[in-house]
């Protein structure tokens, strides 16, 4: 079955090196690989491989456009059926393969992953899936079964051309990081589209992160407002509750709406540097 993959990256040329690496062992490899760099292009934000089909593509707005990002990948496809992939995974050999395969009009395919406390100096999957955990807090979900829509995650999933587009892809009105996945979600389920995992799993190689995520305050914040006015409840709330416990946002009670008191300065980052692999 022709398939096409599409990632975003912005500044993990390591990580994306390894995710391609990791494409070419498996059992199927895609008809092209479709990379949007969220950056200039320059030497740094370009990769060469010819053992894989890459198209890249550039997209320079200043931000993290990840909705805007994903549609774009999206577009330069020209396969039926479109594997979105986080540039921090290592696939499982057979996941391309039993992505494609379980997929059908009506179900997205997706997978688990485990956390590589490191950016590994190979991406082949098998000298360092032994190293990989998994998150404490994520509990193991079925395979090959329908899951809750809200168990949806944007790292890794499949589907058609036709889905995507009957679904109306990501909302570009989410600006940065946070939400997008979430709505995106919500429209399939409305739409009566299912998702599940597949018996495969990608490897989330280590990348620099704050918790709670003050780096993206103001996108969460806005994005959370957004969600809200289309779908009446707050996504991301514990980041949300936190945020307000430590004084940077406030709730509106007549407005119902988050705003911002004042934005972290680097410092208060660092201090919420987190060293975990999840």
């Amino acid at each position: 079955m022709p398939f096409s993959i599409v990632t975003l990256v912005k500044g993990r040329k390591k990580q994306l090196e390894n995710m391609l690496e990791s494409i070419r062992h498996s059992s199927m490899t895609p008809d092209e690989v479709i990379i949007v760099w969220m950056e200039p292009e320059k030497p740094e934000s370009r990769v060469e491989d010819s053992s894989l089909p890459i198209k890249q593509i550039y997209l320079n707005d200043g931000n993290l456009p990840l909705s805007k990002a994903r549609n774009l990948g999206f577009y330069h496809t020209t396969s039926e059926t479109v594997i979105f992939l986080d540039v921090d995974c290592l696939c499982s050999p057979t996941l391309l393969e039993n992505l494609t395969t379980k997929l059908n009009e009506g179900i997205i395919t997706s997978a688990p992953a485990r956390y590589l406390p490191f950016i590994p100096l190979t991406g082949d999957y098998t000298e360092v899936e032994q190293d990989a955990c998994v998150h404490p807090k994520r509990t193991s979900l079925p395979t090959e079964t329908l899951l809750p829509y809200k168990k949806f995650w944007s790292l890794v999933f499949a589907l058609t051309k036709n889905t995507f587009d009957k679904i109306g892809g990501f909302d570009e009105n989410f600006t940065g990081y946070g939400g997008e996945d979430t709505d995106f979600a919500e429209r399939f389920n409305s739409k009566g589209y299912g998702f599940m995992f597949v018996g495969d799993e990608v490897l989330h190689q280590y990348h620099h992160k704050y918790t709670p995520p003050l780096n993206y305050l103001r996108e969460i914040v806005e994005n959370a407002n957004y969600f809200y006015s289309k779908h009446r409840y707050f996504p991301m709330y514990t980041w949300l509750q936190t945020f307000c416990k430590m004084g940077y946002i406030t709730f509106d009670k007549q407005r119902h709406i988050f705003k911002i008191m004042s934005l972290p300065k680097q410092k208060d980052m660092d201090s919420t540097l987190s060293t975990l692999p999840y």
